[in-house]
């Protein structure tokens, strides 16, 4: 039989034909698709999730806000401020040996150069931050501290000890760092006071959670405080105070 050439030059689709354009057609759409999504692919609830706790743990500060405060420095009575204490570039460096006065004539507490951050507070949440650089040999000195407690004198102190090329544990007690000795380490401390709790992070990491010891009248101290060594020193710089944000995180 002869088919005849239909009108106008238009050839009809074989069957074949629109097969293949069906295939054809769907297998460009899902590269489209697919290269659609690539460049800004959302990541799963997972991934996200992971991000949010990775962030919130290299920045303990994240949600707070950061308050302008004013210091006093405490050193030897019977001493210039200058033999135990300077600031230079922004650093803070701190010095005491064994025998050193406290801080005024007639006090029994040990030897200390410190500085004390004027932000005394009873209810809230509170954050300390700061970097500090222990140099070695500095034995049974605190380095840090948040004062006032119902039961002592001191919510917590971090407190650096001999071993391990330097070991700085809460007071005598849990390790929170080793090889702490001549570098940098940054420190954040959290306070609730509302709930009596103290979260301490170092490098990032949150070290601890721990009771503050009671309601009492509180604010921060850093340098250094009591020793057991020949001469103890630390150095700060970047010392900050943050209210009201999220706490252990």
């Amino acid at each position: 039989m002869n088919l005849l050439k239909p009108r106008g030059g238009i050839i009809p689709f074989r069957p074949q034909g629109i097969l293949c354009t069906i295939i054809l057609s769907t297998f460009l759409l899902t590269a489209c698709r697919k290269a659609a999504i690539e460049p800004g692919e959302t990541p799963t609830a997972i991934d996200s999730k992971t991000d949010e706790i990775s962030i919130a743990a290299a920045n303990p500060t994240g949600g707070w806000t950061q308050t302008s405060y004013t210091y006093s420095i405490q050193t030897p009575w019977n001493l210039s401020q200058s033999s135990r204490y300077s600031y230079s570039g922004g650093e803070h460096r701190f010095w005491i040996y064994p025998g050193d006065a406290c801080q005024f004539e007639g006090c029994t507490t040990g030897p200390r150069s410190e500085l004390r951050m004027n932000n005394n507070y009873t209810s809230g949440k509170h954050q300390f931050e700061g970097d500090v650089y222990i140099v070695s040999g500095s034995v049974g000195t605190d380095i840090m501290q948040v004062f006032g407690g119902a039961t002592n004198a001191t919510a917590i102190m971090l407190k650096i000890h001999a071993g391990s090329n330097g070991t700085i544990k809460r007071y005598d007690n849990e390790t929170l760092m080793t090889n702490a000795y001549d570098k940098w380490i940054h420190v954040n401390v959290q306070h609730d006071a509302d709930n009596g709790k103290i979260y301490v992070y170092l490098d990032g990491t949150l070290k601890g959670t721990y009771a503050d010891r009671g309601d009492a009248t509180h604010y921060f101290k850093c340098g250094v405080y009591n020793i057991s060594g020949s001469r103890s020193e630390t150095r700060w710089k970047n010392v900050k105070y943050w209210k009201n944000g999220p706490v252990g995180q």
